[in-house]
C-alpha cells in the first residue's frame, strides 16, 4: 500500500465519525446494493464513481433500469455484438479511469495546500497562546482562522480520499474489462478457425448477472412498471461530485470569556516593587454581528489582586476595548479601541486607540495609526509574505513622541519549520536621540504539540533577547523587560534595555482549559543588573457557541 493509499486509508476511518451522514429510504435492503454494485463491475450500468448505498431509491431505479435493458439486449444479439460493447466500455472506462486519476492528483495537491495551510494557522494561534496573548481582537480572528482552515482540511481530506477511491474503482473495472475483451476476441479468433464451435459454449452474459438481474427486477418491478424501463436510456451519468457540508448558522451576539488565576516572583534590582504577586482576572468580549460583515466588538475586565500590590485596575470592572471591524473595498479596517501586537509583541503589545487597515495576498500590508498612552501618536506600517514554507515580514514604527523624542523602529522577521520545531530570527533597529540608537534582536525556538484546544497537547518555546530601550515600547513578555527600558528611569542610573534569556511551555488540561509556565532571566545592557522571574497561569475560555 503506497504513502497515499494508506493516507486516504486512514482519512476515511476518521471522516466516517466526524462528518454527517445521508440516509436515504430505509425500504431499500441492504443486497440491492451489492447486487447493483455487482453489475457495475460487469460493465451493465455506470454508476460514475458514487457507491449504490449513497444514490435516493428514485434515481437508483432509473439506473437498474437502465443496466436491465441492457442485458435483455445483450443475450439477443451475437458475439460481435458483445465484442462491439465491451470495446466501447473499454474506451469509456479507459477515459474514466485517465479522468479520475486527473482528479485525484487535483484533490491531493487540494488536501496537501489544506493541511499545511491548517497546521500554519494551528501554529500562529498557539504561538500567541503561549505568549500568554488572549485578547478577543488578537485571538478571534486566529481562531477563526484555524477553525475555517480544519473545516477546508476536512473537505479536502474528503475529496481526495473519493476521488481515490473511485480511481482505484476503477481501475478493477478497465482491467476486467480488458480482460473479458480478450476472451471474446480468443473466441472470435477459434470460431473464426473452426466454425463448428458452439457460441452457446459460454453465454454471453453469466449465469450470476443473469441471476443478480431477476432479483432487481423483482425488487424494483412496481418502480420500473411505472417508469417504463425498457426504454432505452443514457446510461452515462454527470460524474459525481461531493458537495460541502451545511454550515451551522452563526449567532448574532457572539461571547467569549476566560478566567485566569497567574501567580508571578520577581528577583532583581529592576522589577516590580512587589516581588511576589497573585491575581484573577476576568474578561468578557462580546462581538455584535451588524449585518453579516461589519461587527461591534468589545471587552469588559475585571482584575483582583489576592497577594502583593494591585493597580489601577484592581478591583474595578473596566469597558476597556470598543471598536468597529469589517471590510471596507479591499480593506480589513479595525477602528476603535482595540490591542495591538507589534513584531509579535517585540515593539508593543498593549491598547490602542486608532484605526488599522490590512489588505493584499500573498502579501498582506497592514497600516496602523493612532495613539498609545506612551506616545501621542503612533504609525506603523508592516508588510508580511506567508509562504508554504516560511514566513518573511517588514516593519517601520514611528512613536511621536515618548517623553521628549520621536522613536523609530525598524523591523525585519523570518520564519522557518525546522524538522518538528519553528525557528525565528527579527532584527529591530531603533532610533532615539534620548535612549539612543541602537540594534537589537529575537531568535526564537519553538516545539508546537497536536493544538492550543485539544487535551493533552504540550507546547514550549525558548527565546533570546537582545533589545536596546529604542527597540522597544511596551514588551509582551511577563518578564522585567519594561523595567529595564530607558523610559522606565525616574532616579539613579538610566536603564538602557535588556538580554536574556526567556523560556515558557503550555499544556492543555482540559477542552478549553490551559496551564502555562514562563521563566526570564535578563541583565539591563547599561546597568548590569540582573533581573529573573517566573510566571504561571491557569485560563479557562468559555463561548456561547460552537465552531
Amino acid at each position: 500500500m503506497s504513502r497515499h493509499q494508506y493516507g486516504a486509508a486512514v482519512i476515511l476511518s476518521v471522516l466516517a465519525g466526524a462528518l454527517p451522514s445521508v440516509t436515504y429510504a430505509q425500504t431499500t435492503p441492504s443486497w440491492v446494493y451489492d447486487a447493483v454494485n455487482h453489475l457495475e463491475e460487469e460493465g451493465y450500468l455506470d454508476l460514475s464513481g458514487r457507491d449504490a448505498a449513497s444514490i435516493p431509491r428514485d434515481e437508483l431505479t432509473k439506473i437498474v433500469a437502465q443496466g436491465l435493458h441492457e442485458i435483455d439486449r445483450i443475450q439477443q444479439g451475437t458475439l460481435a455484438d458483445e465484442y462491439g460493447r465491451i470495446t466501447s466500455l473499454a474506451m469509456r472506462d479507459e477515459v474514466h479511469l485517465k479522468l479520475y486519476r486527473e482528479q485525484e492528483s487535483t484533490a491531493l495537491k487540494a488536501y496537501e495546500q489544506a493541511d499545511a495551510n491548517a497546521k500554519q494557522a494551528e501554529e500562529m494561534l498557539v504561538r500567541q497562546s503561549m505568549r500568554g496573548v488572549n485578547r478577543l481582537e488578537i485571538m478571534r480572528p486566529l481562531q477563526e482562522r484555524a477553525s475555517a482552515a480544519r473545516r477546508e482540511l476536512q473537505y479536502t481530506a474528503r475529496d481526495y480520499a473519493l476521488a481515490q477511491m473511485r480511481r482505484q474503482k476503477s481501475e478493477i473495472a478497465f482491467a476486467k474489462v480488458q480482460e473479458r475483451q480478450q476472451n471474446i476476441f480468443k473466441r472470435m479468433n477459434a470460431m473464426e478457425d473452426n466454425p463448428n464451435i458452439s457460441m452457446d459454449a459460454e453465454p454471453l452474459v453469466s449465469p450470476s448477472v443473469i441471476a443478480t438481474a431477476a432479483h432487481l427486477r423483482a425488487e424494483f418491478i412496481e418502480e420500473l412498471t411505472d417508469s417504463g424501463y425498457a426504454d432505452n436510456e443514457n446510461a452515462e451519468r454527470q460524474l459525481y461530485s461531493s458537495t460541502r457540508l451545511a454550515e451551522v448558522p452563526e449567532k448574532r451576539l457572539k461571547i467569549d470569556g476566560q478566567v485566569r488565576i497567574d501567580a508571578s516572583r520577581a528577583a532583581g534590582i529592576e522589577r516590580p516593587t512587589n516581588r511576589s504577586r497573585a491575581r484573577i482576572r476576568g474578561r468578557i468580549y462580546p462581538d455584535y454581528n451588524i449585518d453579516g460583515n461589519w461587527h461591534a466588538v468589545g471587552m469588559v475586565e475585571y482584575e483582583k489582586t489576592l497577594t502583593g500590590g494591585g493597580g489601577d485596575k484592581d478591583g474595578k470592572l473596566k469597558f476597556d476595548r470598543y471598536y468597529l471591524t469589517g471590510h471596507s473595498g479591499i480593506f480589513d479596517v479595525t477602528a476603535g479601541v482595540f490591542g495591538t501586537t507589534m513584531a509579535e509583541g517585540n515593539i508593543y503589545d498593549s491598547k490602542f486607540r486608532g484605526i488599522r487597515l490590512s489588505t493584499g495576498v500573498p502579501i498582506t500590508y497592514t497600516v496602523e495609526y493612532g495613539k498609545i498612552e506612551k506616545a501621542k501618536k503612533v504609525a506603523g506600517l508592516t508588510a508580511s509574505y506567508d509562504a508554504k514554507t516560511y514566513t518573511a515580514e517588514a516593519g517601520m514604527y514611528r512613536f511621536d513622541k515618548i517623553g521628549t523624542a520621536t522613536r523609530n523602529v525598524y523591523m525585519l522577521n523570518y520564519r522557518k519549520p525546522v524538522g518538528a520545531y519553528d525557528f525565528g530570527a527579527m532584527l529591530l533597529h531603533g532610533r532615539d536621540h534620548a535612549a539612543g540608537n541602537g540594534t537589537g534582536y529575537v531568535l526564537t525556538l519553538s516545539r508546537v504539540g497536536g493544538g492550543a484546544w485539544r487535551p493533552g497537547s504540550f507546547s514550549y518555546w525558548l527565546k533570546y533577547y537582545r533589545q536596546p530601550s529604542s527597540t522597544y515600547v511596551s514588551h509582551t513578555m511577563n518578564g522585567s523587560a519594561d523595567y529595564m527600558n530607558f523610559d522606565a528611569s525616574g532616579t539613579g542610573a538610566k536603564r538602557g534595555g535588556f538580554r536574556g534569556w526567556g523560556a515558557g511551555l503550555s499544556y492543555t488540561v482540559k477542552k478549553d482549559l490551559i496551564f502555562a509556565l514562563e521563566y526570564y532571566d535578563l541583565y539591563d545592557l547599561t546597568t548590569g543588573n540582573r533581573s529573573r522571574t517566573i510566571w504561571g497561569s491557569l485560563t479557562g475560555y468559555f463561548q456561547n457557541y460552537k465552531e
